[in-house]
């Protein structure tokens, strides 16, 4: 097959016919990694022969998963190769979700709402909602905004404002992916004070990335009361949030099913010292529930006798009773070598903590509290 015939056929792989292969190696003096995803593509013409002999070029599909593993900061940069490659890596979704599944290289991303320079919104953001594959959600109640934020690739999108109630309340955020519908949701649960009493029951909106639209969901049928913490924590397909009956215990959790529209009743390890000041998070893929200084893991979602004490947290400094003592707020990520990422709320602090051989070292500070993202191409837009 001629190079003409390849450029009829695929008229995206015109900058491949121009570049053979022993120019396209030139690529390799690029980093370290393209070096070795060019002995990739070596290998395989080796087990593809008549590859080779049809034309000498890299077949276009070959070049899609060369690039799907390449680190975004550098795809960005590889834009301005030619039109074919910037149309792959900044229009083309289907590529952006074969890149995510194929590197996902945790980022953590620290945003101070004090400082506007550090995102490409002017609106003041009261806290970040969570993340979900590369995409952040950042919302203010008060005024009803919520932006979806990919700051890998600088691309954000400003939701439409929902209603919210004529009188004052507090509502808790939620953001994750209904893999039935193929969409991004934003969830929003408040109530309303009047005359200091709270209404009986919550609201629920629901935003649809892919309808741009915010639609009203019926009520929790029970009395609940929300933790301290505004947002929901998303896994296995749901929103999850802290709760109890008008302040009382038992707390329990609250867990809200994106694709069903439903919602049930998730009850903490029996043995668990849960209070007030108990956070929900997310480890490797598992709901996670911070317990004073107790970590326990839902090893299979919704099933509570999979609850398992992860570690227990030891001699941490500022680790006492009392009323201002520091508490730790959440667990970040865990890394293969058994040492996990927790913030400390009291003294906004970063820990790198090995369970494993009960030992931990303080790292830098942080203006607000962290969130962490995986790199991305998913553009919050589309």
């Amino acid at each position: 097959m001629m190079a003409s015939q390849v450029e009829r056929r695929n008229p995206n792989s015109t900058m491949f016919n121009r570049d053979a292969v022993k120019h396209l190696l030139q690529f390799r003096c690029v980093a370290n990694f393209w070096n070795s995803l060019m002995f990739f593509a070596r290998k395989h013409f080796k087990r593809n022969p008549n590859i080779i002999n049809l034309s000498p070029i890299l077949p276009f599909d070959l070049i899609t998963e060369i690039l799907s593993r390449v680190p975004v900061k550098l795809l960005l940069q590889f834009r301005c190769v030619c039109k074919s490659w910037n149309s792959l890596i900044s229009h083309d979704p289907n590529f952006a979700k074969k890149h995510f599944k194929m590197s996902t290289t945790p980022n953590l991303h620290v945003i101070s709402y004090d400082d506007p320079s550090k995102r490409p919104f002017e609106h003041y953001l009261h806290y970040i909602v969570g993340s979900c594959d590369g995409i952040l959600c950042l919302a203010d109640f008060h005024n009803s905004f919520v932006v979806l934020w990919n700051p890998s690739i600088r691309k954000f999108k400003e939701l439409p404002p929902f209603e919210k109630p004529q009188v004052a309340g507090s509502a808790k955020f939620g953001f994750g992916y209904d893999h039935l519908s193929h969409s991004y949701k934003v969830v929003v649960l408040y109530n309303s004070y009047r005359c200091d009493i709270i209404e009986d029951t919550i609201k629920i909106k629901i935003y649809n990335l892919r309808t741009n639209s915010w639609r009203s969901f019926q009520k929790l049928p029970f009395t609940t009361e929300f933790g301290s913490d505004q947002s929901g924590v998303y896994v296995s397909g749901t929103i999850n949030w802290l709760a109890s009956t008008k302040w009382l215990p038992p707390l329990f959790i609250v867990s809200f099913d994106l694709g069903k529209d439903s919602y049930k009743k998730i009850f903490p390890p029996e043995h668990a010292e849960f209070d007030g000041r108990s956070k929900l998070c997310v480890l490797k893929d598992c709901l996670c529930i911070i317990c004073d200084y107790d970590i326990w893991i839902m090893k299979e979602y919704g099933i509570k006798e999979s609850w398992t004490k992860l570690f227990k947290l030891s001699n941490l400094p500022g680790q006492r009773k009392g009323i201002w003592r520091s508490y730790l707020t959440k667990a970040l990520d865990i890394f293969e070598d058994d040492q996990v990422l927790l913030v400390e709320r009291w003294n906004k602090k970063l820990i790198v903590y090995d369970f494993k051989n009960d030992t931990f070292k303080v790292t830098s500070l942080f203006p607000t509290l962290p969130e962490i993202c995986t790199e991305s191409l998913i553009s919050p837009c589309s």
